[in-house]
């Protein structure tokens, strides 16, 4: 089996890439950025796409059997909205046609607990949106994840972000199950279900909430 990954780079998929690279039920991991991962892997082949304008270039070299999409960014880290949508839906639904152009047995993508194409918040209309578009691509199975807060630590630096993990983990274990999981998402235990989902092929669409992860 083989598994294409997109934002290998980023907090969840540098996590989910190195459970790819172990799991011996994939023989071939191939990971689609913008640089190089700097992991050396002989099951792991790197496809650099410096602008993700140009993604659909690479469907050939992007041939496999699940993909996992892990695309995100900011708006502040993107610098404005026109540039955060250009990642977090143009690219995440490039990336969902690649999939359908090669037939994927299934699609896993990061999306967000907050996500409604109504909503007046820009960031989780842009995550609704996007989930729509992907649905009306009739991807074998499509496995939307909705995490919240995610859990872990990533390479760049947001303040706001940070500040809310620390707060969460000064609580977090005084929070009834429910009302944790549904306030935080632990990053290891999002890329464990991404790849337990991605195996399952069960029905067209599933729709995992943080809850449920």
């Amino acid at each position: 089996m083989i598994a294409v990954i997109s934002g290998a780079t980023g907090l969840v998929g540098s996590h989910l890439i190195h459970k790819l690279l172990d799991d011996s039920r994939i023989k071939e991991v191939i990971s689609v950025s913008r640089r190089p991962l700097g992991i050396s892997s002989r099951k792991l082949k790197e496809v650099i796409c410096p602008d993700f304008k140009l993604l659909s270039s690479k469907t050939s070299e992007l041939k496999g059997d699940i993909y996992f999409c892990c695309l995100g960014t900011t708006i502040k880290t993107a610098g404005g909205q026109e540039n955060f949508r250009a990642v977090d839906y143009d690219a995440v639904l490039e990336f969902g046609k690649i999939a359908k152009a090669n037939e994927a047995q299934s699609f896993v993508v990061i999306s967000a607990e907050s996500a409604n194409s109504k909503s007046k918040i820009f960031y989780s209309r842009v995550k609704g949106e996007v989930e729509e578009a992907l649905q009306k691509l009739n991807l074998r199975h499509l496995i939307i994840m909705r995490p919240s807060l995610l859990m872990g630590e990533r390479k760049e630096f947001r303040l706001g972000e940070k500040m809310a993990i620390n707060i969460m983990n000064g609580i977090g274990k005084y929070l009834p199950d429910g009302i944790r999981k549904r306030a935080m998402t632990p990053v290891d235990a999002l890329a464990d279900r991404m790849l337990e989902e991605s195996m399952r092929n069960t029905k067209p669409l599933s729709v995992i909430g943080a809850t449920q992860i």
